[in-house]
């Protein structure tokens, strides 16, 4: 095993004594080749490779500094020899340099202000800022990971007094809590005190990367929130990294499909399979996301149109979503009228409506196979549609089969209720080979 230390940068001018560039430490053993920066710096015309520190002879640079420079070069490199062990990866050895730096940084104990813990500006941000009740929830969820984090990190890991204070946690600390959370389906059971007053139905489960991501950018979020507010300078987000997401090409029904289920006879079953197959197709005509679809009233229909703001963007981009109604959605509305209050749909289950669903399309037999990335692989697997469908499947039904008639993205956004430029609609409005075959004819 051999540790160097180098740095990173293009031949410089002789005269130029300003730049500077960051040291650089790579670990060598058989297969392992791992490198990480620090935060030493020096000009690159003061590196020497061999000597691995400042040459032996530096105008302007004074003694005192060359000598504390190269110590600390000398002691980072024995540090990383020290603690190396065979499987030690790239974050292993950021975390050796950032500990090296920041020698006290996760032992506060009952120092620092713990009105500065992540945790407490958390909640504060939830407190100040207009929200959904689902993105109020998701931000108290990320409250209490981070709060079983610190409890895991001082019990577990005997870090004590640990806990994330929001001048003084680092990108170092956010790969831990990333590595956490990866884990945590598997520490439900290894470490019972952690999880007091959690039942077994509402045990951490294994989480799949985006979802992974989507945690730290809601983290992100607050801490924005937090260096905006001059709450702190320290931005422990600056250099830390999460995959990018990764999305499986979109399916959905055919025109043809959605009119089986509209024309299906659920008599012979229980009453409820008939009523979320009615609802279903309804959802595919209209295109608006389940919870909105919920919070549909008769108020929303105007002159034979469906007139909502989307609860998702309502916070920061509100904007009307009109959805004139067609014919069947207006025969399914009339199958509704006796629906008591001023509500517009029956009540839906969402864990009940999903599940029917796919009950649904089983029973009718609505099982091609259809292209799906697997979270947690991310590879792509072929699987049954009556398997896959949710009721998000009704509003890409809406969308996709939209976007085949008419080939305006615009036009079909307006009614969607997507931002331009949004990539969410980007994946929604795939070619598929039937406009590529009508594309092609025009030609012909």
């Amino acid at each position: 095993m051999k540790v160097t230390a180098f740095i990173r940068c293009k031949d410089a001018a002789k005269n130029n004594t300003s730049d500077m560039v960051h040291v650089y430490f790579r670990v060598r053993d058989g297969k392992t080749d791992i490198k990480a920066a620090s935060e030493l710096a020096i000009n690159p015309n003061h590196w020497s490779p061999e000597a691995q520190g400042y040459k032996s002879r530096v105008s302007l640079v004074s003694e005192t500094k060359r000598v504390a420079f190269n110590k600390s070069v000398h002691e980072l490199t024995a540090l990383i020899s020290e603690q190396y062990y065979r499987g030690a990866d790239g974050d292993w050895l950021k975390g050796i340099i950032e500990n090296y730096h920041h020698p006290n940084i996760n032992k506060l104990g009952g120092g620092g202000d713990k009105n500065n813990s992540f945790v407490a500006r958390i909640r504060e941000y939830i407190d100040t800022h207009p929200m959904t009740d689902g993105g109020k929830q998701h931000h108290i969820q990320n409250a209490k990971k981070l709060e079983r984090f610190e409890h895991f990190m001082r019990d577990v890991k005997k870090r004590r007094g640990f806990y994330l204070n929001i001048d003084t946690m680092t990108a170092s600390d956010m790969r831990l809590f990333q590595d956490f959370l990866l884990h945590e389906h598997e520490y439900y059971t290894l470490y019972p005190k952690i999880y007091e007053g959690i039942a077994q139905q509402y045990a951490p489960r294994q989480l799949a990367l985006n979802t992974l991501n989507t945690i730290f950018r809601r983290l992100r979020t607050v801490m924005n929130w937090c260096l905006k507010n001059n709450y702190t300078s320290n931005d422990a987000f600056s250099s830390f990294e999460t995959p990018k997401d990764l999305y499986g090409p979109p399916f959905y029904l055919t025109l043809e499909e959605r009119d089986i289920i509209y024309n299906a006879d659920f008599s012979d079953c229980c009453r409820s399979m008939q009523v979320y197959a009615d609802i279903f197709v309804f959802q595919c005509l209209i295109g608006c996301r389940v919870g909105d679809l919920q919070r549909l009233t008769k108020d929303n229909i105007i002159d034979g149109v469906v007139e909502y703001v989307a609860e998702k963007t309502k916070g920061h981009n509100p904007r009307t979503i009109r959805v004139p109604l067609n014919e069947k959605a207006k025969a399914l509305l009339a199958k509704f009228s006796g629906v008591p209050g001023n509500k517009l749909l029956p009540k839906i289950n969402e864990t009940y409506y999903n599940d029917s669903i796919r009950k649904i399309l089983k029973k009718l037999g609505i099982n091609r196979m259809v292209p799906v990335l697997n979270l947690y692989t991310r590879e792509t697997e072929m699987r049954p549609l009556c398997d896959v469908a949710t009721s998000h499947t009704a509003r890409k039904t809406f969308i996709g089969n939209l976007y085949k008639k008419v080939k305006d993205p615009a036009l079909v956004a307006s009614l969607s209720g997507h931002t331009d430029g949004s990539r969410a609609f980007a994946r929604y409005r795939e070619i598929d080979n039937d406009m590529k075959r009508e594309l092609v004819g025009l030609i012909d």
